[in-house]
């Protein structure tokens, strides 16, 4: 639940400590984030970057949020969630610019920085998230309650709220 800007977390096979922060600036630890994404080949943090420095997408206006999943001071990875600019309905929301650091990756930290973002989506209003993800993250999605998304060119999931 979140409470106060952050979600306490016990991480499955793991302790407590993990939790998840709402941002409000590109947090501490983000450029070796970064770092770890371009070594991973992957370029999303590249673009979230260089959209924070021009003022196109600071997940600063309503309907939009930013979190950080975190291992006490140890930024583990990042999501945000905008309203689906590829979508004409209202009400969907988008999860955007999701990664989680390779050494954390089955620790827990993806499934509450989406968990975050599913929750502070049904706050917003948003009845459906969407996301275009890399077949190599479909069974990540899919393990998170989301559903193939058959004929959409600007998605591959969506999850119900």
């Amino acid at each position: 639940m979140l409470r106060a800007g952050k979600i306490d977390i016990v991480a499955p096979g793991g302790g407590p400590g993990l939790h998840v922060v709402r941002l409000r600036a590109l947090p501490e630890g983000f450029e070796e984030l970064a770092a770890d994404a371009t070594g991973d080949g992957v370029r999303l943090l590249d673009v979230l970057r260089q959209d924070w420095r021009d003022g196109t997408l600071r997940f600063d206006q309503p309907g939009e949020v930013l979190f950080a999943a975190m291992a006490g001071p140890s930024l583990l990875g990042i999501c945000g969630l905008t309203r689906d600019p590829y979508a004409k309905a209202e009400g969907l929301g988008r999860v955007r610019r999701l990664y989680v650091r390779r050494a954390a990756r089955r620790g827990g930290a993806g499934r509450a920085l989406l968990e975050a973002v599913a929750e502070a989506a049904g706050e917003r209003g948003y009845q459906c998230l969407r996301v275009r993800s890399p077949v190599s993250a479909f069974a990540f999605y899919e393990r998170c309650a989301f559903l193939r998304a058959v004929g959409e060119a600007s998605a591959t999931h969506m999850r119900q709220l």
